[in-house]
Parts: structure tokens; C-alpha cells; sequence
């Protein structure tokens, strides 16, 4: 087992000097038009926001608008019904004047009348042989007479007196009374020439409303198709963002798998050239079976042994599986990669442990998205379901993109438990645990802890 530990830690050598080779140059190609493509992206977000603030803005416009007018509309309504009832008030007062008119005219005639009786009486007087009371009662014959005519004097003068006082009276009640239903008439027509003013006035404010009404829905409208169009434009970039580095990926794993398998090769060489040389002086260990197994893909049985550091390094963090189908600090054109991917083929739901003792300070356990994607599903922040531990000292360790996690926060672990099961969260284009190492917070190369 040691000589199958000596082989693995020097392929893994090779892998870290000979794939970002390989990487560079693959990435070399088309890295400005990614770049490039990136940056258009950014610009579309940030029109995105603009169109989806002038979209927020004019859908409350429209809202306040849309309350606005549906209050003038009511208003009016109103307005219309005080119309109404004012013309119906005026037609009432009209109606009243005309029975006092009626009134006034039947006094008038019933004055015409005792005046008619009047000048009928005083003929009667004249006939009577004088003009004045005096002498009417002077020119009686006898005493009887001048009782019949001081009679008849005292009787016209106080039926007289009475009847025009009476007369009077009433017809300046009624004059009165229509005076003030005419006042009352007047004051309507005001009120109701003020309402179709008023109406006349909210049906303006109506129909300018609903011109800015329409404007708002029509700028809504067209920031709400910018908009789409927008983020579709951004879906087809990051689409092929996406498509790019995938084929980077793959270009740079058959690379790798590539340099690693000559690597390979030549180990094999020389430890069968090795072991030729001193077969006469030297047995054969019992496991030497093991160095002819891939190391890619390792089986898991009862002879494999996770790999030990030599001086209190880190556990291998997926056991059996060796492939690195991405390097420390690999380019990714916008950024450069800040951790380990380990895959190989069968790796889905293999066992990830930890890799030194510590403390679990946090996980993500949400993520149901376990395939493979051309882009994030955000879960995690992007690394899927997840452990994050603290070994002390500084030092923190990241298992990303598990299928499921088997630990808790703040729960205590040991180099090598179980901690969760390898998947394909979060951003994630297949299979493969992401191991990343940070020391206050600064991210490093876990191959230096091997």
C-alpha cells in the first residue's frame, strides 16, 4: 500500500502541472468573446432594472389613475342626482308660484267684485240726494229717515273699511309668499346652473385623465416588452456563457484524463523496470495487485485504505475517487477556480467525509435540483446542498453540490465520518464534489494539505 500512496501522490503531481497547461490553452480560444458576452450581461441587467423600475412606476401610476377616475366617474354620478332633484325642486317651486298666482288672481277678482258693490252702493248714496255723510244725514226728512241714513252710512263705511283692509291683507301674504317661491326658484336655477358647470368641469378632468391614463399603459406596456426582451437577450448570452465553459470543461477533463493516463504509463514502466532489478535481492509486497487497478476509479473494498497525510493533513475528502476534473486556481475567464472538483466516472452518491476534525458551522440542505445544468439553480449560493466545517486555527473546509447532507451545525466531527453524499446541486454541470480550503477566510490550494 505504501508504493500504491507513492504512485498517487505522484499522478496528482502531474495533474496539478500538466492540466492547467492543458486548461490554458483550451481557454485561450474565445475567452474575450466570453468575456465580452459577460459584459453585455451586465449591461442587460442593468437595463433590466431600469425597465422593471419604469415598469413598478407606471403600474402605480396607473393604479392611482385608474382610483382617480373611477372617483370623478362617482362624483359626477353624484352630481347628476343634485341635478336632478334641484330640477325637480325648481319644477316644484314652480308648480307653488302658480297656485299663488291663482290665489293673487282670485283676490284680485273677488276686489273687483266689492269694488263693483262698492260703486254700487255709493250710486245708491248719490241717488240718496248727497255726496258726504253729513249730508246724507242733513238731508233727512224726519227723524226715522235720519236714523235709516246714519244707519246706512256707518254700515257702508265699516263693511267698506273692513272688506278692503281684509282684501289688502291677504293679497300682500300672497304677494309675499310668491315673492319668496320665487326667490326659492331662482336660488335653484343657481344651484343647478352650478352643478352642470361643476359636471361640465369633471367630465374635462375625466377625459384628461384617461389620456394619461392611456400614455401610463402604453409606457407600461412597452417597458414590460423591453423588459422580455431583455431578459431574453440575457438567457441566450448566459446560455452561451454556459455552453462555452462546459465545452472548456469537457475539453479540459479528456486533457487531464489524457496527461494523467501517460503519466500512468510511464509510473508503470518504471516500477515494472524497478522491480525486475530487484527481484533477486527483494519480495514482491502482497497488495502489488493494487497498482494495477485505475486510479480514476478506484473500487471500494476491504483492501482500500483512505489516503493518510504525512503530517497531519487532511483526509482524501471522497474516498476511491481521485479524478480532478478541475484544479486549483483553473481560468474561467471571468474568475479563477478557488477549489478542487473531484469526479470520475460512478462518483454520484459516493461517500464525501471530512477531511480534519472540527466543527460544523454551517450547511444547505434545500437543494432537490441533482443533475447536471448549463447554469445555476441558486441554490446555496450556487454550491448547492453543502457543509461548511471549522478545523480551529484559522482553517475551513467546503464539500459542495451533495446529493444529501448527514451532519448538523455546530455538531462535532471527526477526520474521516461521513458527512454527506456526492451530487450534482446547485451550479453544477455533473456529478462531482467541489472541496474547497480557506485559512481566515482566504481560499488556498487543498492539494497542499495531501
Amino acid at each position: 500500500m505504501n508504493k500504491f500512496k507513492a504512485i498517487l501522490c505522484a499522478i496528482l503531481s502531474v495533474c496539478i502541472i500538466s492540466v492547467p497547461i492543458a486548461s490554458s490553452v483550451v481557454f485561450s480560444a474565445g475567452a474575450e468573446d466570453v468575456k465580452s458576452l459577460q459584459d453585455r450581461i451586465d449591461e442587460l441587467d442593468k437595463k433590466g432594472d431600469e425597465y422593471q423600475s419604469i415598469l413598478d412606476q407606471t403600474e402605480t401610476d396607473i393604479s392611482e389613475k385608474e382610483a382617480y377616475g373611477e372617483a370623478l366617474v362617482n362624483k359626477i354620478s353624484v352630481m347628476n342626482q343634485k341635478v336632478i332633484l334641484t330640477r325637480e325642486a325648481i319644477t316644484n317651486l314652480e308648480a307653488d308660484i302658480a297656485v299663488k298666482q291663482k290665489e293673487i288672481d282670485k283676490d284680485n277678482a273677488d276686489i273687483d267684485v266689492q269694488i263693483k258693490a262698492l260703486c254700487e252702493r255709493l250710486s245708491i248714496i248719490y241717488m240718496a240726494g248727497s255726496a258726504s255723510n253729513l249730508e246724507i244725514l242733513l238731508g233727512a226728512k224726519n227723524f226715522g229717515d235720519f236714523i235709516d241714513k246714519l244707519s246706512l252710512v256707518k254700515t257702508l263705511s265699516d263693511y267698506d273699511k273692513e272688506m278692503i283692509d281684509a282684501i289688502n291683507d291677504k293679497l300682500e301674504v300672497i304677494e309675499a309668499e310668491k315673492k319668496n317661491l320665487e326667490s326659492d326658484k331662482s336660488e335653484k336655477e343657481a344651484q343647478e346652473a352650478s352643478l352642470n358647470k361643476d359636471i361640465e368641469d369633471l367630465n374635462k378632468l375625466v377625459k384628461e385623465n384617461e389620456a394619461v391614463l392611456a400614455e401610463l399603459t402604453q409606457k407600461s406596456e412597452e417597458a414590460r416588452a423591453a423588459l422580455m426582451n431583455n431578459n431574453s437577450e440575457s438567457s441566450q448570452l448566459e446560455a452561451q456563457i454556459a455552453k462555452y465553459f462546459a465545452e472548456q470543461e469537457e475539453a479540459a477533463r479528456k486533457a487531464a484524463a489524457q496527461q494523467q493516463k501517460q503519466s500512468s504509463s510511464k509510473k508503470s514502466s518504471s516500477s515494472s523496470s524497478t522491480a525486475k532489478k530487484s527481484s533477486t535481492v527483494e519480495t514482491q509486497p502482497a497488495d502489488d495487485d493494487d497498482d494495477d487497478e485505475p486510479v480514476t476509479e478506484p473500487s471500494y473494498d476491504d483492501d482500500y485504505v483512505t489516503p493518510t497525510p504525512a503530517s497531519s493533513g487532511y483526509t482524501w475528502p471522497c474516498p476511491g475517487f481521485y479524478y480532478l476534473s478541475s484544479l486549483w486556481a483553473e481560468d474561467r475567464t471571468t474568475y479563477n477556480h478557488g477549489a478542487i472538483d473531484i469526479a470520475g466516472a460512478g462518483i454520484l452518491g459516493a461517500p464525501v467525509v471530512a477531511a480534519d476534525s472540527g466543527t460544523v458551522s454551517y450547511t444547505c440542505t434545500y437543494c432537490t435540483h441533482n443533475w447536471g445544468k448549463s447554469g445555476s439553480c441558486g441554490c446555496g449560493g450556487g454550491y448547492g446542498n453543502y457543509v461548511w466545517m471549522d478545523h480551529g486555527n484559522g482553517k475551513e473546509t467546503i464539500y459542495a453540490h451533495l446529493t444529501s447532507v448527514t451532519v448538523d451545525p455546530g455538531q462535532y466531527v471527526t477526520k474521516g465520518q461521513v458527512i454527506g453524499y456526492v451530487g450534482s446541486t446547485g451550479y453544477s454541470t455533473g456529478p462531482h464534489l467541489h472541496f474547497e480550503c480557506r485559512y481566515n477566510g482566504v481560499k488556498y490550494n487543498p492539494m497542499t494539505e495531501f
